[in-house]
Parts: structure tokens; sequence; C-alpha cells
């Protein structure tokens, strides 16, 4: 039986060391070393998998979290993975063909953010293309493996606790898109907060389906906003 207290102290330490890690690599590379435009994302993105992975492992260890039972696991990864890539797919064709240009296009808070931190370079769209793959799948390692799975054994793996789990996981990961302003928090909080939360319930507690989905609509949110806007 794993305590409580522990369980939280874990997801707590491993949250906060994930950010400040996140923050403090993004600042040297920006303020220490120079790196600007592509070549920053991708290596922001490498940092958040190796490094960030290694912190989330870390955290499950304290918080006496089994990293099999968080969703870490190859088991119907194919299936996972097509499902996450169907989802990605259809969701994309959703924002691009109808929710963008009906709530303001170019303008909407989220497209300039992001418009602006890919850029007109080719080399610009190609470190978010990295980040994409693998800050993707670093951020559903930290949000869906040890927040999601370690919030619903603090709250009970039942209805309820997998409800209050994913709320607070879907808060969370909104928030930590605020840089993209208000369109950017609701969007990221339904799909990336929400519905990859849902996924991961109903493809078994395994971590393949929501990081093919997440890393399948930030491919095609880049490559889009790279060539429309």
């Amino acid at each position: 039986m794993i305590s409580k207290a522990r369980l939280l102290g874990g997801l707590i330490a491993g949250l906060v060391a994930w950010y400040a890690a996140v923050i403090a690599a993004d600042a040297l590379l920006v303020n220490g070393v120079g790196v600007q435009g592509g070549l920053r994302y991708g290596l922001l993105g490498a940092f958040e998998l190796i490094a960030g992975g290694a912190i989330v492992l870390l955290a499950m260890k304290i918080a006496g979290m089994s990293p099999k039972a968080a969703g870490f696991t190859l088991e119907k990864a194919g299936s996972d993975v097509a499902i996450g890539l169907g989802i990605a797919i259809l969701f994309g064709a959703l924002q691009f063909l109808v929710i963008i240009p009906a709530t303001g296009g170019a303008a909407r808070s989220d497209i300039v953010a992001n418009a602006a931190q890919i850029g007109k370079e080719w080399s610009g769209l190609a470190g978010f293309v990295v980040l994409a793959l693998l800050g993707s799948s670093a951020e559903e390692i930290l949000f869906r493996g040890l927040l999601l799975g370690g919030l619903v054994l603090l709250f009970g793996d039942r209805v309820p606790g997998r409800v209050l789990a994913t709320v607070i996981v879907a808060i969370l990961f909104a928030l930590s898109h605020g840089y993209q302003g208000w369109a950017g928090i609701l969007d990221t909080g339904v799909y990336g907060g929400t519905l990859l939360s849902l996924l991961y319930w109903w493809r078994g507690k395994r971590l393949a389906a929501p990081i093919a989905a997440h890393i399948g609509w930030n491919l095609i949110a880049s490559i889009g906003i790279f060539a429309f806007y």
C-alpha cells in the first residue's frame, strides 16, 4: 500500500522539478549560449524527453509508483498508435477547416504565438517538428504517466477519482500553455488536457495512444501554421 503523503510528495516534486529543469535549460540555451530559432526548440525537445523523462522516473520511484502500471508498456502499441494518430488527424481537420477560421484565424492568440515561434524559415519548422516528436512525448510522460496515473492512485481508481484526476490534469496542462493566450489555453485544455486523458483511460492506462495523438496534432499544427499563417 502506497503512502498517500509519499505519493503526493512524489507528484509535486516531479512536476516542480520537470518545469524548473526545462525553464532553466531554455534560459541557458537562449541567454547563455545564444541559441535561437529552430535549433532552440529542437534542443529543448530533446532535453524534455531525456532529462524530463529521467525526472519523471525518479519522481515515480519517490512516489512508489510502478512505471508499467502508469502506462510505460508496448502492449497493444500498434492499435494504440493507430487510434491516437486517427484522433489527431480528425482534430487537425476540425481545427484548420472549421474552428480556427471561425474563431479569428491568423489573429487568434495561439496562432500568433506559435507562428512567431516557428518563423518563416524552414529551419524553424524543422525545430518545431523535432519538438513535436520529442517534447510531445515528454509532456505525455509527465501529464499522463506521472500526474494522471499518480492522481488516480491518490483519489481512487473509480469514476469519481478518475474525473477529479482528469480535471486537475486538464487545468494544469491548459495553464502550462498560457503563453498562447486564452485561445491556446482553451484548446489545449480541451484536447491535450481532457481528450488525451480520456484516451488514456479508454486504452487501459497505456501511454502509446495519447503520445501518438499528441505528436500527431503538434505535427499537423506546426506544418499547418507554417504553411498557412
